[in-house]
């Protein structure tokens, strides 16, 4: 964005003087028009931290959906090459669908990054759905051992 003139020639933000040696005050309207850019400037940076915050949140909402199906969520942009724009609609809602297809599409050419099964399985820790129909072992089975 080019500057406003009286940015780039530090004369013209002084005071100017009347050619009498008389310093003059810059009129009401330079004021007001400095007033304008500043407020200008700050609306500029406000809104590009909320676009740099939007971003973010739809990403992560993104994310939320592919790490349904893929081991790491974030591989959908960063393999897959998908971006924000692609995976909203206008308004800028995420489309469930599209994150999906897209997912399936990333799953197509890459299919080591889906969400594996539990790497040990059932280990036999936790309680059993359905009790054995052997009896426990009591501490008079085990002692019956030691003594052959």
């Amino acid at each position: 964005m080019a500057e406003p003139v009286a940015d780039q020639n530090p004369a013209l933000s002084q005071p100017a003087s009347d050619g009498q040696g008389e310093v003059t005050e810059p009129t009401s309207g330079n004021r007001e028009a400095a007033k304008y850019r500043t407020k200008l400037r700050e609306a500029e940076a406000k809104l590009e931290a909320t676009e740099k915050r939007v971003h973010s949140l739809l990403r992560a909402q993104v994310e939320s959906l592919a790490g349904k199906e893929l081991s790491v969520a974030s591989d959908l942009f960063e393999i897959g090459g998908a971006s924000i724009e692609d995976l909203t609609d206008p308004e800028g809602n995420v489309m469930p669908d599209a994150v999906d297809a897209a997912v399936k599409a990333l799953l197509a050419k890459r299919p080591g990054l889906r969400n594996g099964p539990a790497p040990w399985g059932d280990v036999g820790g936790g309680r059993r759905s359905a009790p054995s129909n052997d009896p426990a072992p009591t501490m008079l089975d085990a002692l019956k051992f030691t003594r052959r």
